[in-house]
């Protein structure tokens, strides 16, 4: 829904005074420097700094009661997505009280000016009000899915200092559910993704809330009782942690242990992207032990062949007593990654030894069976190896492009892979994305006693899988992914349910999710998808960002969350990249998914490095074509 310019500001006691169609500043009248605005009921989203300066959220949903204080800045939704009437964005110095009964709110800014800036219903705007515009075909669909997800579900996830503000561990506690499910937080599989969405919006307030959910997890871990570094699976609101849960089959005859290196592998990932994006060698430097705490409890889950005896792995209801291929695959990315960080301190020692384990993981990976996981007659990867040496396989598809995506296949194997994921499409794409192709050959002492909810489609499934169609440089299929979720967002007013298309095996009763409503993984995994993998804008180790569009068609890009403060556009001439920012930087630049057919692929995925000044552009012609690049001051 485009934004139709309002004809007033906000109902206040202040004098307004219009500066542009969408703002105005507001006055306090004489006496108390204080203004006060009233609106309708509705989502809001107010601002807050404690007491080391870090950026809070203060989010709610305008159901009920509320009385909420912060300092600079409110968010004041309505509440229907598709609303003409604006968002409103009000900012000033000072405290900022919120008062609200269900039927209107009150908005108290103890400051002498006030700013007022009209959005649409659901701004195309950080929480930290930085705008984005996506100047490409089917750009406004994607664009205002993003915005629904982002103000919806993402940012009213954050409850530290709302729900949480009593819990014992409220610093990083995100919850994965705004129904009546799952009140807890779940560090050991949620985090990855509600990190990842985080880390892809790029505003300087998320990056606060990414900061903490990672220390959260890491004195968990640093806290076990068993002293073994797990990552709990869920801390409720009470305090108590669940470090360890087992659950049984639905026939009872199997049991496996859940999620127990899932955490571990993940937030050396997530550390990862927060170094990237921060380059912050104090937070690194202190917290590089507890990060080595997290792989340790992997290593003592491999054996001297270099096999990870995993047991569950993302899956809640898929009972794994053995080995899996994908966590195999993620742990071998993880210590790579981690070797990286070592690098950067200066702990060759340590670096050269993760990246051992990687390799023995990698090998093990590739290895046939019975003592590896490639299966030499199906010419494919297995999902799972269980303790008495019997193979689980119904197609896993993440188990195959893992392998293959981050190099732990041979090229025969790799040429497999890519020959059965697209002979196998239909089936893994029934929605972004299916878990297995042959969901409905899960056995009884395959599924879980809570029912096979986890065989279907689910966003962390997604989040690899577009990974993997990235990493072939396939923008029409990530465009489809989307696309998908987009309309599936749009038809529910961008609330998104756990687990997809489960009216196609199980479950047939005419509904086509299960699971927790309301969920926070579609909407983290979509942000990341659409601006890491589809945008191709994501952090790096060695520049301030790597930019590597999949994108289909031509058009323009601007990004101007703090993360990114870039404008690109693609047209039939080449490809232009604008530092939008106050200040120098350095761009990889990969051009190579959008060459020219019949481009050697090799020579196109060659990335250039280029220093920017503020508001300076670089122009490239693209792959296969014959323009030169030429650097130039943006008029």
């Amino acid at each position: 829904m485009p934004l139709i310019a309002p004809d007033r500001a906000l109902p206040t006691d202040g004098t307004p005074t219009r500066v542009d169609a969408r703002t105005w500043t507001v006055k306090a009248a004489e006496g108390p420097s204080r203004i006060r605005f009233e609106a309708p009921a509705g989502p809001s989203v107010l601002l807050a700094r404690d007491e080391a300066g870090g950026r809070r959220l203060l989010p709610d949903d305008g159901s009920g009661p509320v009385d909420l204080t912060g300092t600079g800045a409110c968010w004041l939704l309505p509440p229907d997505p598709g609303a003409a009437e604006p968002a409103w964005h009000v900012t000033g110095e000072g405290v900022i009280e919120l008062h609200g009964d269900g039927a209107g709110r009150t908005l108290t800014v103890h400051a002498g000016t006030v700013t007022l800036v009209a959005h649409r219903a659901r701004p195309h705007a950080d929480v930290d009000g930085a705008e984005f515009a996506l100047g490409l075909a089917g750009g406004d669909t994607l664009a205002d899915a993003l915005a629904g997800f982002y103000w919806g579900t993402v940012l009213p996830c954050v409850v530290e200092r709302t729900t949480a503000t009593g819990y014992p561990d409220s610093d990083g506690y995100v919850i994965s559910t705004l129904a009546d499910k799952y009140v807890g937080t779940y560090p050991d599989v949620d985090h990855e993704f509600q990190i990842k969405g985080r880390i892809a919006w790029g505003s300087d307030t998320d990056l606060d809330v990414v900061r903490r959910m990672l220390d959260l997890q890491l004195r968990l871990m640093r806290e076990d009782p068993q002293q073994l570094w797990r990552d709990p699976c869920a801390v409720q609101p009470d305090g108590d942690r669940e470090y360890h849960v087992r659950r049984n089959s639905l026939d009872g005859s199997r049991n496996a242990v859940m999620f127990l290196v899932t955490g571990n592998v993940e937030v050396l990932e997530s550390a990862w992207l927060y170094f990237a994006r921060t380059k912050d060698t104090t937070w690194l430097r202190e917290r590089i032990e507890d990060l080595e705490g997290a792989a340790s409890c992997v290593v003592d889950c491999m054996d001297r062949q270099g096999r990870l005896w995993s047991d569950v792995y993302y899956e809640d209801q898929v009972i794994k007593d053995g080995r899996e291929t994908m966590a195999a695959s993620l742990a071998a990315n993880s210590f790579e990654l981690l070797a990286a960080l070592e690098d950067v301190l200066g702990r060759d020692e340590r670096a050269r030894g993760y990246r051992e384990s990687a390799g023995r993981l990698a090998q093990a990976v590739r290895a046939p069976l019975p003592a590896g996981h490639w299966d030499d007659a199906g010419h494919r990867f297995v999902d799972w190896v269980d303790r008495s040496g019997q193979v689980h396989d119904h197609i896993h598809l993440l188990a195959n492009v893992l392998p293959a995506m981050f190099g732990h296949a041979d090229r025969a194997q790799t040429e497999h892979v890519l020959t059965l994921v697209d002979r196998e499409l239909d089936e893994f794409q029934r929605f972004p994305t299916f878990l297995a192709a042959r969901v409905q050959d899960y056995t009884d002492d395959e599924i879980g006693d809570g029912g096979p909810y986890d065989l279907c489609a689910a966003g962390r499934y997604w989040c690899w899988d577009a990974a993997f169609w990235s990493w072939r440089r396939d923008g029409a299929m990530l465009r489809q992914q989307l696309e998908t979720v987009a309309a599936q967002g749009a038809s529910d007013d961008y609330v998104m349910g756990e687990r997809y298309d489960m009216n196609h095996v199980y479950y047939t009763d005419g509904t086509d999710w299960h699971g927790a409503a309301h969920y926070y993984e579609y909407p983290c995994v979509y942000a990341w998808v659409l601006l890491t993998e589809y945008l191709g804008v994501r952090a790096t180790l060695t520049a301030d960002l790597r930019i590597a569009p999949r994108v289909v068609g031509h058009g323009t890009v601007t990004l101007g969350q703090r993360a990114y403060e870039l404008t690109y556009r693609v047209d039939e001439h080449g490809f232009e990249l604008v530092n939008d920012a106050a200040r120098p930087r350095t761009f990889e630049v990969d051009l190579s998914a959008l060459a020219a057919p019949g481009t050697d692929p090799a020579a196109a995925a060659e990335a250039r490095t280029v220093a920017l000044g503020p508001g300076e552009s670089v122009r490239f012609a693209l792959p296969g074509t014959a323009t030169e690049a030429g650097t130039e001051d943006r008029a």
